[in-house]
This record gives structure tokens, sequence and C-alpha cells, in this order.
């Protein structure tokens, strides 16, 4: 069985070259594939299950989130719970027989992998993809940010938050010495000319990607122009929550395109409020091939995580650990 403490898993997908995170992202597609394929079998012949994650909310405000998953070969369960410190939590991966594997610390895990399905689109959009804007300057931005420089030809980051967390300076010094010819800001919403300068940051952004749990749209779809664009939406998990209003949701033509259609539909606030229906829905499972995605206007990915998602890249990252060395191995479990 092995440990992989935070500094484990973060050093692992630090340091991940194009061909790694390549392989991690053909793995991810392929599993979600596997899944949206598995939901159309009789549950005779199903090998992915998946039940609804249960929700505890305490009295003290703390919600803690129970996701099991089994894709026969492998069961995990991931157990984390979202306070006013962010996201704690661990994944649990057994074999089919019930022995524990490993134990993963999941903050990192749950940004990568939520990062990386937000580039199965990226990479699959056919127009620029040079100026980025990202809201939200936690873990998942983080993450946003160093895939797509990594997978992309990005040539302007904008972090666009309330404040600006010292995590978040050291990754932009870290990122301006492996990438010299990026140009890296941040935008305070604090600032007095944030609004003239948000609009302008939009109308020359290539990308938009919401990180952030917000109740309120972070811009209105006036401050975008006709220009094609791709924007993904990951901080909304809760029907109270929405990153964009229904005019920039719905700004591909009427479909969105997505990680899980019955999960979208109940959780994530910006489709609830534009009332869309399942049929306006494109799982990522549902991409066969890997032509590129020409939408009829911007190309919009809505993400609210599976359980899969984290037992696929649990398994992924005790393998590439084992070939590192990475991690404690306790052998009396």
């Amino acid at each position: 069985m092995l440990v992989l403490k935070e500094s484990d898993v973060y050093g692992l997908l630090s340091n991940i070259t194009v061909p790694e995170c390549n392989h991690l992202l053909n793995t991810l597609h392929n599993a979600l594939r596997e899944c949206t394929k598995d939901k159309h079998l009789s549950p005779s012949e199903r090998t992915i299950h998946q039940p609804e994650r249960e929700a505890i909310t305490t009295t003290l405000g703390n919600t803690s989130l129970f996701m099991p998953t089994s894709i026969t070969t492998t069961t995990g369960v991931k157990v984390v719970t979202l306070s006013s410190g962010g996201l704690k939590g661990a994944i649990n991966l057994f074999t089919p027989d019930g022995v524990l594997l490993g134990v993963l610390n999941a903050a990192e895990v749950t940004a990568f992998r939520t990062s990386l399905a937000v580039m199965i689109p990226f990479v699959r959009y056919p127009h620029p993809k040079t100026n980025i804007v990202v809201f939200g300057a936690g873990r998942q931005a983080e993450w946003h940010v160093k895939l797509a420089l990594l997978l992309g030809q990005v040539k302007h980051v904008t972090i666009v938050n309330r404040g600006a967390p010292r995590r978040m300076e050291q990754l932009f010094a870290t990122l301006q010495q492996k990438y010299p010819d990026v140009k890296f800001e941040v935008l305070l919403k604090s600032a007095p000319d944030y609004d003239s300068r948000l609009r302008k940051y939009l109308k020359d952004s290539d990308v938009i990607c919401g990180c952030t749990p917000a109740t309120e749209p972070h811009f209105p779809a006036s401050y975008l122009d006709s220009k094609p664009r791709y924007i993904s939406l990951i901080g909304s998990y809760k029907p109270v929550m929405q990153e964009v209003d229904s005019d920039t949701l719905l700004s591909g033509g009427r479909r969105i395109y997505c990680d899980t259609k019955e999960g979208c539909l109940a959780e994530a606030g910006e489709l609830i409020r534009a009332k869309v229906t399942e049929d306006q829905l494109i799982e990522l499972g549902e991409l066969l091939d890997d032509n590129p995605l020409t939408p009829d206007g911007n190309l919009v990915f809505k993400c609210v995580g599976l359980g899969i998602m984290d037992l696929v890249m649990a398994g992924e990252l005790i393998q590439m650990a084992k070939d590192k060395g990475v991690g404690i191995v306790v052998d009396d479990f």
C-alpha cells in the first residue's frame, strides 16, 4: 500500500512532461467515454458503478462529500470536506477484492483532474488560444494555467480575483522563468479601474475559465463581442451558484459540452437558471474521435466532476509514484 502526501502528489503533477500529460488526458477522456457508454447498458452488463454522492453539512457550516466509484477492476472512495479553509480529504484506492492499493491526498488530485477535463475541449478548440482570462486564484485556477501553458500556445494570462494570494504570486514567478515570453497579470476586483480593465481583458480573450463558487455572474454577456471563444466553467456545484449569465452560457448555438448531463442539470446553477434541457448537452464521453470542435459561436464547457475522474487519476498517480520511487510504502496495513 502506498501513501501519497499532498507534497508527493503536487511534485508528481508539477513535473509532468507533455507526453505524460497527453497520456493522462487521453486516459481521462477514454474513461469518460466508457462512462457514457456504460449508462446505455443493462444493469447486469455495467462495469462502472457511480452511486450518487452523499453530502453532510454540519452546524459548523462544513460540508463533507462521500463519493464511491467502481470500474470493476478498481474501486475507490473519495471523502472531502469543503470549509472556509478550502477542500481537504483523501482518496482510497482498492483492488477488486478489497486490498488497499493506496491513499492519496485529494486536494491536488481534485484540482488537477477537473482542470485536465477542461483541457479535453481546449486541445480540440481550433481557434487561437493565446490570451487566457481565469477567474479565481486557488488550486483549480493554478492547474488551469499550468495545463494551458503545457498544452497550448498561450502568450498572455490574466488572473481575476478579489485578492492576490501568495500562492499565485509564487506560481507566476516560477512560470515566468519557465515561459519568459508569456505575460502574466493579476486584476484585483478592488482596483479603481476594475470594470474598464475587465472589459478590455475579456474583449482580447480567446479563452475564459471560471474557477470560483460564485453566486453572481463574473461579467455580463455584453462584455463579449462576436469573436468565438472557449469558455469553461467548473466553479459552481450548487443550484444557487453561477459564474456566467444565461446569454453567455447559451452563446454556443445553445449547445453546451459537459462531463455529466445528470450532474450538471442537477447541480449547476447556470444551467438551472437558463432552463437547459438534456438534449442541449453533449457529454465529453460522446466524443468518440479527436476531431476539432466547431460550435456555432462560443465553445462552452461545464464540469461538476465525477467519481470516475478521481479513480482513474488516482490509479495513474499510484503507478507513476511507484515508477519514480515517490511516496510512503506500508507493507503491513
